[in-house]
């Protein structure tokens, strides 16, 4: 069990902290774990794991990064044993607020709320995941109600 808790803490630090001496890959790779993070916490929240939750976190990996069908299985894949082994949003948000504009973390919470709405209903524990990650994230109240209506044009 020791073993696993230092590989995972390895594998958060490195792969979550972003420092001066990182390259553009290397950021940019951390930036897309933050969002798979926070797109696999959502799909988690109301303890439903559907379909089409996953097709919107597939659709909203391939838009914001481009990613091929081989990476998002492999970012997933890890983004879920970052998720189980977290105990809080913070390292993720703070990744997101460290490195993202104030319009890509717009468009983060838009394509979080895709996730939610992706079946069709948000849950209370959807809707207070997302109020939680939308304050974490400092996004002023507007732009995260416009996010919300930005999702739910798109589906």
């Amino acid at each position: 069990m020791k073993g696993i808790f230092k590989r995972v803490t390895a594998f958060f630090e490195s792969t979550m902290t972003l420092d001066s001496t990182d390259g553009p890959d290397t950021s940019y790779h951390k930036k897309q774990m933050a969002a798979a993070a926070l797109f696999v916490e959502v799909l988690k929240s109301d303890y439903e794991h559907r379909e089409e939750e996953w097709v919107a976190i597939e659709s909203a990996l391939r838009e914001l990064f481009n990613l091929s069908s081989d990476d998002i299985a492999q970012i997933t894949a890890l983004a879920e044993e970052e998720v189980h082994n977290a105990t809080s949003l913070n390292g993720f948000t703070r990744c997101v607020n460290d490195h993202y504009s104030n319009e890509e973390k717009i468009k983060l919470v838009e394509m979080l709320w895709r996730i939610a709405l992706a079946d069709g209903v948000i849950d209370k524990h959807e809707n207070h995941i997302m109020r939680k990650i939308g304050a974490l994230l400092y996004i002023p109240h507007k732009d995260y109600v416009r996010a919300k209506h930005q999702a739910r044009l798109h589906t």
